[in-house]
């Protein structure tokens, strides 16, 4: 077997592939702008925390210094009269032993001019001695402490503090006045150099921990997203297949809230567009049947025709020549029954080849008027009243007169036949629609309204409720309202009425309305 076979059937990579699937573009894009942000925040908060810590340690070492400085000055030992007696002395104070307590602590004691006090071996700093004597020569100044670097770069705590005269000190000087001043200075160079170590050495192990967390999130997150892109890939090929039942299959994925609701987001649409695509399918095998029935129709319809012609002249002269009352009668009932088979003849003819528009500049208004006065009369009889109701100001349209009549001749006598039991009020209305650049004409009944689940269907062909209906008049009307660029629709409601709305494109420049903007019958 050849290497390539080989390492195809063991499943495992060869290594450049490896290597080239590291080295992606985009996995260098991604890494090439996250490292070098975290290494930033990364840098900031190492610095940052080291600065704010380092701070705080040298605030309580000065904070620590001053509360000792403040403490060997209270605790200075004093001799009482018997022993300055007995020791030949001429103070009470003994600075030597006071110097020598407090040794770690780099005490100095100096009088009011500045000079030091207490053991002469302790060589002169004579900064400290001029820093001494201006503080003493301000009374307002107060104690203080501060970090000072040497030219060896050892670091000291230094303190400064006045030696004031107190109770105690009364027998020899004034209480409250100022004798001195003591000051301190402690090596803080070790202490400090551990302080930083252990801070490099925890921070360094924090700052670690968050790396890893960080890298760790960082390759969650590229797994996840590789994972979802994958997911999102075999439900695209199994909605390209028409696999739906495969959707539901797959565990949700470890997903953050946002991108969980676009990965939900994408698999509905999925669900919608595959569902869409499989109505669009029914549609046109639907559409594709009724076109096969219209031309069937269509051709039966002409080919009936001739032969229904020769049986109506046949009956007609059959009725002429008899002199038979009765006879006569039913020849004229042969003769109705043979017109309206003429009319869905005609019908079909119509539904299966429409003939061309006639287009024309048409006054929709004079139109309803004229429509409605021919159909007056019969409605009358069926205890039917019809109105009509134009808008001042309808623009002119582009339009075939005799198709937009039959039309509405359509929409009134279907209304008036939904109201042949108890009669009823058709108002036809034309209005302009400004959003669409539009006419609209309603047709309003009260009748007792259409069903639901009946009305998606009422422009199918051949879809009626009526007994002698042949399911033609509605499908042709859409048809026709279509040929002229609109669209016609319905709404309805179950004893109250049924409104259907015919929607036709307008011409840019108006035409004068009708003399009558509202008539009625």
């Amino acid at each position: 077997m050849p290497a390539a076979e080989t390492t195809a059937a063991s499943g495992r990579p060869d290594a450049p592939s490896s290597v080239r699937r590291l080295l992606a573009p985009s996995k260098i894009r991604f890494w090439g702008l996250l490292v070098p942000i975290h290494l930033v925040a990364f840098a900031a908060l190492y610095f940052g925390t080291f600065a704010l810590l380092e701070r705080a340690y040298t605030e309580a070492a000065t904070t620590a210094a001053r509360f000792q400085l403040d403490e060997a000055v209270r605790e200075m030992p004093l001799l009482s009269t018997a022993e300055v007696a007995a020791a030949g002395a001429d103070n009470p104070h003994t600075f030597a032993r006071t110097l020598a307590a407090n040794q770690p602590i780099g005490l100095r004691l100096y009088r009011r001019d500045g000079t030091p006090l207490g053991s002469a071996n302790l060589s002169p700093d004579r900064a400290e001695q001029e820093r001494v004597r201006a503080f003493l020569a301000d009374p307002s100044a107060r104690a203080e402490t501060w970090i000072e670097t040497d030219a060896q770069a050892r670091q000291w705590v230094r303190g400064l503090v006045r030696l004031d005269a107190g109770v105690s000190c009364s027998r020899c000087h004034v209480a409250g006045s100022t004798r001195g001043a003591a000051a301190m200075r402690i090596d803080f160079t070790e202490p400090l150099a551990e302080i930083h170590r252990a801070m490099r050495w925890r921070i360094g192990w924090l700052l670690g921990a968050w790396v890893t967390l960080i890298a760790g999130v960082a390759i969650f997150v590229q797994w996840t997203v590789r994972r979802s892109a994958a997911r999102l890939g075999e439900e695209l090929a199994a909605t390209a297949s028409g696999g739906t039942a495969a959707l539901a299959a797959h565990a949700p994925l470890p997903l953050d809230p946002v991108a969980a609701e676009v990965h939900r987001g994408l698999r509905e649409l999925l669900s919608r567009q595959r569902q869409r695509e499989a109505d669009v399918a029914v549609r046109l095998a639907r559409v594709d049947q009724l076109a096969s029935l219209g031309q069937l129709a269509a051709g039966l319809a002409h080919e009936i025709k001739n032969p229904l012609a020769g049986i109506q002249g046949a009956l007609e002269v059959l009725r002429d020549e008899s002199n038979d009352g009765e006879t006569v009668r039913i020849y004229e009932e042969m003769l109705a029954e043979l017109k309206r088979v003429n009319v869905i003849l005609y019908r079909l003819l119509e539904s299966g080849r429409p003939a061309p528009l006639r287009l024309a500049r048409t006054d929709l208004g004079r139109l309803l008027e004229e429509t409605s006065e021919l159909l007056r009369p019969s409605l009358r009889r069926q205890r039917v009243e019809l109105g009509t109701e134009s808008a001042a100001g309808l623009p002119a349209l582009e339009i075939d007169p005799a198709k937009i009549r039959q039309v509405l001749v359509n929409l009134i006598q279907n209304a008036a036949e939904a109201m042949q039991e108890r009669g009823g009020r058709i108002v036809v209305r034309a209005s302009g629609f400004p959003a669409e650049a539009a006419v609209v004409v309603a047709v309003e009944d009260d009748g007792p309204g259409i069903a639901p689940d009946q009305l998606a269907s009422v422009f199918e062909p051949f879809f009626t409720t009526k007994f002698t209906g042949t399911g033609l008049g509605l499908a042709i009307s859409k048809s026709l309202v279509e040929q002229h660029g609109g669209r016609i629709e319905v709404t309805s409601e179950v004893g109250k009425g049924t409104v259907f709305l015919v929607i036709l494109p307008e011409l840019s420049t108006p035409a004068p309305t009708s003399d009558s903007a509202t008539r009625a019958s």
